[in-house]
């Protein structure tokens, strides 16, 4: 069913009684919700939907009259959000907004009862993505032979389950996988994975969720190497295998998603150019040890004061790095955020960078964050970042 057709008849299913919960999903611009879940509800006996306008970092909710439901969800459509899908106890229905405009339509197989509307994020992640009596935990030491919790593990397992919810959270905003990749696996390449906590994790989740794909893990010291490599090949995961190397050195080729935890210091923006080069479309990266800029820093003079202090002049080294790390991506056609992330190494460099690549052309954007990192290089005194002298250099 095509075009506004297609756009009226998903309006007509959203107003009709057996409505049992709407996602709204590809937003019309970054730095906003990703997602809009919308559910009816009873709040003191008189009918509403509730809206739960999905952020990376937070959630927020609204309730609209039933009555003004419908309206509301074509407004948002014809404000720029691409796709919705609908339940309701006749169906699954998608609508999806097409390259030249129009809308389309479709019916899925399978029906969802207005008893079991959709779960909120944290419900999810208290559930946890991840089966912890699948053998690999076992084998890396987070769970007995009987699949039971090692106490002295369980702060891990909770971050291995965090940051799968974060990666969860990163293939949506990304629209991975999409419609391309019905056949083709999805590429993951996993940088500096040391023991493959999460390369295991990851490649474990997308089995899980049926989503081919081909998870890499790439690891500079060749005893870990071999260790996860047998692994791999014992537990059966075809999806997913292990080399030697670094990022630095790393041939370039076509990523889906790149991931970098705790490359120090300049590894960070070689990663984060590696993933630039290679097309990925999602990054995640945790940045550690920013020393590059901290000697560069001359900060104006009334500021001097309050740099005087080594503690502070490294936060500032640190938030400055990031930043202009963001806006770096944001010139190169990425939506770029910084947001805090549970430490892996039980450290307070707990920071995420994750870079969602557009699927729009914004040169204007493009621009203006190319002037912002000229603008903070000058106030601060910078003659070089690492990542910028890499985006500038030949491909």
């Amino acid at each position: 069913m095509p075009d506004d057709d297609a756009l009226c008849a998903f309006l007509a299913l959203c107003a009709a009684p057996d409505l049992a919960r709407l996602q709204l999903t590809q937003p019309p611009e970054a730095g906003g919700a990703q997602r809009v879940h919308l559910r009816p509800v009873q709040l003191r006996g008189e009918a509403f939907w509730q809206a739960v306008w999905k952020h990376p970092t937070k959630d927020l909710t609204e309730n609209w009259p039933a009555a003004e439901g419908p309206d509301r969800v074509a407004a948002l459509l014809a404000q720029g959000w691409r796709s919705a899908a609908l339940w309701s106890t006749s169906g699954h229905w998608q609508l999806d907004q097409a390259r030249k405009g129009g809308w389309k339509l479709v019916r899925h197989k399978g029906q969802t009862s207005p008893a079991e509307p959709a779960q909120p994020d944290h419900d999810r992640i208290k559930r946890r993505a991840l089966d912890l009596s699948h053998p690999v935990w076992a084998a890396l030491g987070l769970a007995d032979a009987m699949g039971r919790p090692v106490p002295a593990m369980a702060r891990k397992w909770k971050q291995i389950n965090h940051f799968v919810a974060l990666f969860e959270r990163g293939l949506e905003a990304a629209g991975l996988p999409d419609a391309t990749q019905a056949t083709a696996p999805l590429r993951v390449a996993d940088f500096g994975c040391g023991r493959a906590y999460l390369t295991f994790a990851l490649a474990l989740y997308l089995a899980q969720r049926g989503i081919p794909s081909e998870v890499v893990g790439v690891e500079l010291r060749d005893e870990l190497v071999a260790q996860t490599e047998t692994l791999a090949r014992e537990l059966g995961l075809v999806n997913l295998r292990f080399e030697q190397g670094d990022v630095g050195h790393q041939q370039v080729k076509p990523l889906d998603v790149m991931i970098a935890l705790h490359a120090c210091d300049v590894a960070t923006d070689v990663a984060l150019h590696h993933g630039c080069r290679a097309g990925a479309r999602l990054m995640l990266c945790a940045p550690c040890c920013h020393k590059q800029l901290r000697g560069q820093m001359q900060p104006p003079s009334m500021l001097r004061p309050l740099f005087r202090h080594g503690i502070h002049l490294g936060q500032e080294a640190e938030m400055l790095t990031d930043g202009l790390r963001a806006l770096l991506l944001e010139s190169r056609g990425y939506d770029a955020q910084v947001f805090e992330f549970v430490s892996l190494e039980h450290t307070q460099k707990n920071k995420m960078i994750q870079a969602v690549r557009r699927v729009r052309v914004d040169a204007a954007r493009d621009a203006r964050a190319a002037r912002e990192v000229a603008e903070l290089k000058e106030f601060w005194k910078i003659r070089e970042q690492q990542l910028e002298t890499l985006l500038m250099g030949p491909n």
